[in-house]
């Protein structure tokens, strides 16, 4: 039996990022905003930790950062963990890049050198997203790029804002400024589908990480 807390990070919302820089650093070519897609899957992945715990008989709770549109620093969000005494924190994101034809997935992790004490902890994590995502994504679209896990210097994943021991990794679900990504995750008749396949990914790998964390 699986027990302990779960934080789900949805990126972005409102009209400014901490900085006042744009809400949004992704936009589909259909023109759907990656904050109001983080935030359909941070719902899901809530909903299927929710039906995993009932299935199997464990005693997960889940917080969101934010279930609405709105603005949150990327401390505010990191302390929504250290607050509710969180084990797991998933920080949920979209890439983009400048030709808009790149694909993949990638989980990052806070670089060890940035004063991370959890880094092994964070890229086994961090590692079990990544794979169960990956492979939900390749069960619908086989040509998706496995970027793997990597660190990098994000602020929503510092310790001294998440809590002792809190295990913390930013998923960056495709590139969404690529016409394929929004076929499969938007336009095409069977996009629901995908997007609860992979929402169902998060959740198994939460609940196995936590199974890890409290045998």
């Amino acid at each position: 039996m699986a027990t302990g807390t779960v934080v789900i990070d949805p990126g972005h919302g409102g009209s400014l990022e901490t900085g006042g820089s744009s809400a949004n650093n992704a936009t589909t070519p259909s023109g759907v905003l990656e904050k109001n897609m983080t935030l359909r899957f941070g719902l899901l992945v809530r909903d299927a930790i929710k039906a995993a715990a009932t299935a199997g008989g464990h005693n997960i709770k889940v917080v969101m950062t934010r279930d609405t549109d709105k603005n949150l620093g990327l401390t505010a969000r990191a302390n929504v963990a250290k607050t509710n005494d969180a084990d797991l924190f998933l920080s949920i994101h979209h890439n983009a890049s400048i030709a808009h034809n790149a694909r993949g997935l990638e989980t990052l992790v806070r670089t060890k050198n940035a004063g991370n004490t959890n880094h092994a902890n964070d890229v086994s994590f961090a590692k079990r997203i990544q794979a169960g995502v990956l492979a939900a994504l390749r069960a619908h679209d086989p040509t998706t790029k496995d970027r793997g896990v990597k660190d990098q210097l994000l602020g929503v994943l510092k310790d001294s804002a998440l809590g002792n021991g809190v295990r913390a990794c930013l998923v960056e679900v495709e590139f969404i400024d690529t016409k394929a990504v929004d076929q499969l995750l938007n336009l095409n008749t069977n996009a629901a589908q995908v997007r609860e396949d992979i929402a169902a990914a998060m959740a198994k790998a939460c609940v196995a990480e936590l199974k890890i964390m409290h045998p």
